[in-house]
């Protein structure tokens, strides 16, 4: 339970980190010159004053929303497309905005106000950062399709991470813990030997991707209901997910074929008897 609490807690922190309040503050001074402006008559001031503001006010959201990029980014070895770099997107906005208003608004002279978009511009990089530049880690992975692969694989096992977060029972989380390692030792072992990843595109594909839908909605619907029969049931489902999985990844480790057909259509009837699936 307290590990629980903790990966709430360190959820709660990432949300707050990942907004650029600096930003959204100092765009309520942009707001207040704003309403001086209209109180003054100055219309021209004030249409400049509420642009500001509000190209202030979006760089603030686009910062926020790349910070949230590189801490998901970050989550992530093997990924295809980058995300688009927001985070210079708004800190080049913020220091555009901060030299229209020095010049305009503030009375600044010309070099004054260029010295005070750039100081904005380089401060917000020092305060929030750039975005992520790492390449993806796919080493001798070279076809698309093999990485497009590897990264939705990635991407369910994460998912099933952050199932796991929504999951109060300690020991349904120690077994979905035990299946998000072994599918990280799988997707590992892939990319290490390129040439195996026909061989578990089932597993991926088919295996991998349900494993992930029936957790999701387990963790999305356990807590409405109180049903002790349908916890037992998800256990039960778990404990042959486990089996299969480490079953599975020894036979990869020593070159034997997936068996996942039988496998696949044993857990399918089991899901489907227990009405989890």
């Amino acid at each position: 339970m307290p590990v629980k609490y903790r990966e709430k807690a360190q959820i709660s922190i990432v949300k707050f980190q990942s907004t650029a309040w600096l930003l959204y503050i100092g765009s309520i001074l942009f707001m207040i010159a704003a309403f001086s402006q209209l109180a003054q008559a100055n219309l021209f001031k004030f249409l400049i004053s509420g642009g500001v503001f509000f190209g202030t006010l979006l760089s603030a959201t686009w910062m926020s929303k790349g910070l949230r990029n590189k801490f998901h980014y970050r989550q992530r070895k093997f990924v295809i497309n980058k995300p688009f770099p927001l985070m210079m997107l708004a800190s080049l906005t913020l220091g555009a905005c901060s030299f229209i208003g020095s010049w305009f608004v503030g009375g600044f002279g010309l070099f004054e106000s260029l010295a005070y978009g750039l100081g904005a511009a380089v401060g917000s990089v020092l305060w929030y950062g750039l975005d992520e530049v790492a390449s993806s880690s796919f080493g001798a992975v070279q076809d698309q399709d093999s990485k497009e692969i590897l990264a939705l694989s990635e991407q369910s096992i994460v998912n099933i991470e952050q199932s796991n977060k929504h999951i109060k029972n300690h020991e349904l989380s120690n077994y979905l813990n035990n299946i998000v390692k072994t599918s990280r030792e799988v997707v590992n072992t892939l990319v290490n030997h390129p040439e195996k990843i026909p061989q578990a595109r089932r597993f991926l594909h088919s295996y991998l991707a349900a494993t992930e839908s029936v957790i999701k909605r387990y963790a999305d619907t356990h807590t409405l209901v109180e049903d002790e029969k349908l916890e037992q049931n998800f256990k039960q489902v778990l404990q042959n997910i486990d089996q299969v999985f480490n079953e599975q990844n020894q036979k990869l480790l020593q070159n034997q074929v997936f068996d996942l057909d039988v496998d696949i259509e044993v857990l399918n009837t089991l899901m489907e008897k227990q009405g989890i699936n």
